[in-house]
């Protein structure tokens, strides 16, 4: 009966161990941000091309649970449907530290996919730098969804 006990708590060990370690080990990195263009200006051409010049804003969180402002400045093409774009960002987070990066995407006008270039960190986020990560971002009621994956 010893035996059985001491086997079943081995297994457990090894169960509880193979499943925490998963968690503990997970090389992803995510951070989801809700923001709000803060400024916008435009100028749209007769053919329905549109530039603007951007300045969002807003709070972000990601999976080792660090949280803080965001704020951004860039540049929007949107041609013929299509929609270019190239914004710098600035965050710090709940422990001021921070990091800038920089938002590239071409896809279609209006939510899409892109990529996300870390540019500089201090602290923990040091280790970003020159990171490419992708990110998926989503217009609704005058704000934005954008959730970002790091492998």
């Amino acid at each position: 009966m010893r035996r059985y006990n001491l086997s079943m708590k081995f297994l457990i060990y090894i169960i509880f161990f193979l499943l925490t370690s998963q968690y503990l080990f997970a090389k992803e990195y995510s951070l989801e941000w809700y923001g709000e263009l803060k400024h916008s200006q435009s100028i749209e051409f007769p053919s329905n091309n549109i530039y603007k010049i951007i300045n969002s804003y807003g709070y972000w969180e990601d999976n080792k649970g660090n949280y803080g402002k965001l704020n951004c400045l860039g540049w929007v093409k949107n041609i013929k449907n299509n929609e270019m774009l190239e914004v710098s960002c600035e965050a710090s987070d709940n422990e001021e530290e921070e990091f800038w990066f920089i938002l590239n995407r071409n896809s279609e006008k209006g939510a899409g996919v892109g990529k996300t270039k870390y540019i500089e960190g201090t602290g923990k986020y040091k280790k970003f730098i020159g990171k490419i990560c992708t990110y998926a971002i989503n217009y609704s009621q005058g704000g934005f969804f954008y959730k970002q994956v790091c492998n």
